[in-house]
């Protein structure tokens, strides 16, 4: 595919995702703890087909691309790498080139759109670009060679998506001025400002010196706690506010949670304090779970959605994802022998009234029970007393 359609459109990934990643992501700790979370819960996930009319997941080699994406890769490593992309720029670029898939820079791609029909403009290709538009050589690919994730649509585009981050970038620029300010205390000695006033009328000569010696001795962590000599006529007063008058943990903690909720993480879950001043482990379970059955299952049935188009998925059957396999969405172990226990009871209920065996585990496992198949045998106390007398004769 080449540029030369006749009245294309294209739509950039907005040009911050440089600053997001080096500025919202890697130099903040609360976006940071946040994104993380995402990456460890959705990279432990595994793909597998799962049957439309009956729910089952099955395995197939067609897979095996999506375990191995590129030499010493993994699933994990394509899904981590993908939920980055996704947080920073709220979209990610995957390429199947061959036996091997190429995740793209988000910010390095452009959306190429057919031109406008009745307000429809439908997406006919990618185009890359090593170190952004008109850096280097483009390279044109079809629709059907990359999987476009972005989960979170961009209201202002058609095509492209938004970051968690977009909504919250005031709360992350006064979370990180929270923490400069706090820096700058403790590197003026761990002390609101002060001042030195004299009575007198003094030159700028001896004003210079006079907070230089100060600066000198009493200035940075170092001269914290020392005893403090002034000159006669000098007084010493406390301008500002300290961290306690404020209440700095406060104001803090309540961006932390604006910042978690757009995350759609639990501030316990994080780790945040705001969550962690009411942590128990109650607390954090039913958080945790919370967190797999909203956010991460939203994300995991999208993230599917988005790939499939990389692999040949059987008829009758669409990608999805397995999360058995992870630990902190297991229930207890007393919940699951309860399950087990009631299902028992339904199978054995089910198979007597003379539901066929293979059904009924179908119908229990999808939760439907229009998947049930009679066998047409009955129980002998489903006949009419006649019938039963007839055959007792």
């Amino acid at each position: 595919m080449s540029q030369s359609y006749g009245g294309t459109t294209s739509e950039r990934i907005v040009n911050t995702y440089r600053d997001y990643a080096a500025l919202g992501y890697a130099a903040n700790s609360v976006v940071f703890a946040c994104v993380l979370a995402r990456v460890q819960m959705i990279a432990q996930a595994e793909f597998r087909f799962q049957d439309i009319a009956t729910g089952k997941l099955y395995d197939d080699p067609e897979l095996e691309i999506l375990r191995r994406p590129w030499a010493n890769g993994t699933t994990g490593d394509l899904l981590a790498r993908m939920e980055q992309h996704n947080s920073i720029s709220g979209n990610a670029f995957v390429r199947r080139d061959g036996d091997v898939l190429v995740v793209h820079r988000p910010d390095w791609v452009t959306v190429i759109t057919s031109p406008s029909y009745a307000g429809r403009h439908d997406v006919i290709g990618y185009t890359y670009c090593e170190g952004g538009l008109g850096q280097g050589t483009e390279v044109d690919f079809r629709v059907d060679e990359v999987a476009h994730w972005s989960p979170i649509p961009d209201p202002l585009a058609r095509h492209r998506g938004m970051s968690w981050l977009t909504p919250v970038l005031r709360e992350i620029n006064a979370d990180v001025a929270m923490t400069r300010h706090r820096q700058i205390f403790f590197d003026n000695a761990a002390t609101p400002n002060l001042m030195l006033k004299y009575a007198q009328k003094l030159n700028n000569e001896t004003l210079m010196s006079i907070k230089e010696r100060w600066q000198a001795r009493y200035g940075g962590p170092a001269g914290a706690g020392g005893t403090v000599v002034l000159d006669e006529g000098a007084d010493l007063t406390v301008v500002g506010s300290s961290f306690k008058d404020m209440d700095y943990d406060v104001v803090q903690s309540a961006g932390e949670a604006r910042i978690a909720a757009a995350s759609g993480v639990p501030a316990i879950v994080a780790g945040l304090s705001r969550g962690l001043d009411a942590a128990t482990y109650s607390n954090y379970e039913q958080a945790l779970k919370a967190f797999g059955n909203g956010t991460m299952a939203f994300l995991w049935q999208s993230v599917a959605a988005a790939l499939s188009p990389l692999v040949r998925v059987p008829d009758g059957s669409r990608l999805w994802y397995d999360v058995s396999g992870i630990p902190a969405l297991r229930d207890g172990e007393q919940e699951r022998a309860a399950t087990m226990q009631v299902l028992a009871q339904t199978a054995s209920t089910l198979l007597t009234a003379g539901y066929e065996s293979e059904s009924i585990i179908d119908a229990l496992t999808a939760g439907d029970l229009n998947l049930l198949k009679h066998s047409g045998l009955v129980s002998v106390q489903l006949y009419q007393q006649t019938a039963a007398n007839d055959v007792a004769t």
